[in-house]
């Protein structure tokens, strides 16, 4: 995951603070090197303005001539802007904001370039024993995730849940699994993401039939070719059982 501010990558600490990493098609440059199985842009900016997503910085990874499918996140407002970014160079896009203030506008997105190539990311947090939804923006009130329709797992909108810890993003080895719980008996895939740095909670997460994939962000920037501390070459190719629900199974052979 590659968190874009003002342009540049960052490191993001708790929804907070931001410590600067460099250009964001540069570190795409070495996450490809790295054989990870996707690289994720989040542009947490963007959707501040109305200005729509950004292209420039999508377009500059493209440049690269990357070959490690790359997805973004930020500031998407409908079809229109999800196509652009399929033209400027994404593979995927991600959407959180849109599915909550308007649902029919992010199933246009879904059926305008399939569902296949959308995920909902959602920020998640533990309170009483409950998992609840949490809107980093404060327009909405912390909701239990099934009043948004999560535990559906019919005809959903996206091929995977992006499950943010929002609490614990930016610290190292504190992802709480205890999130995945309500997911357990759904067909849902999940992305996880927040807190995780360590290849023992990675490996403990792939424990869990609907988690597709782990998501890192701050750990891979800590030291030179943090990667080999998450999993070994040979796992490169193994590391995403499934994915992208029951029919396509990974990045790779997508």
């Amino acid at each position: 995951m590659i968190t874009v501010l003002n342009g540049w990558a960052v490191q993001s600490i708790g929804y907070s603070t931001y410590l600067p990493l460099g250009r964001p098609e540069i570190l795409a440059e070495n996450f490809d090197r790295w054989q990870l199985d996707e690289i994720l842009v989040v542009a947490i900016d963007a959707g501040q303005t109305g200005d729509g997503p950004r292209l420039d910085i999508v377009e500059a990874i493209s440049r690269m001539q990357i070959t490690t499918p790359l997805s973004y996140l930020g500031g998407i407002r409908g079809p229109g802007d999800a196509k652009a970014l399929i033209n400027a160079g994404a593979d995927r896009v991600v959407m959180e904001s849109l599915f909550i203030d308007d649902p029919d506008e992010a199933g246009a997105v879904a059926a305008a370039i399939g569902r296949q190539a959308v995920i909902r990311a959602q920020p998640m947090h533990l309170e009483n024993g409950r998992v609840l939804a949490h809107d980093p923006r404060g327009k909405y009130p912390d909701r239990p995730i099934d009043a948004l329709g999560l535990l559906e797992s019919t005809n959903q909108p996206f091929s995977e849940l992006f499950l943010i810890d929002w609490k614990n993003e930016g610290k190292a080895a504190a992802f709480d699994s205890r999130l995945l719980a309500p997911f357990l008996n759904t067909d849902l895939q999940l992305i996880c993401f927040g807190g995780i740095s360590e290849k023992t909670q990675v490996s403990a997460l792939f424990d869990f039939d609907c988690v597709s994939a782990a998501a890192v962000g701050n750990a891979l920037s800590w030291k030179e070719l943090a990667h080999r501390d998450l999993m070994k070459a040979t796992e490169v190719d193994a590391v995403r059982a499934i994915s992208y629900g029951k029919v396509t199974r990974g990045a790779r052979e997508w």
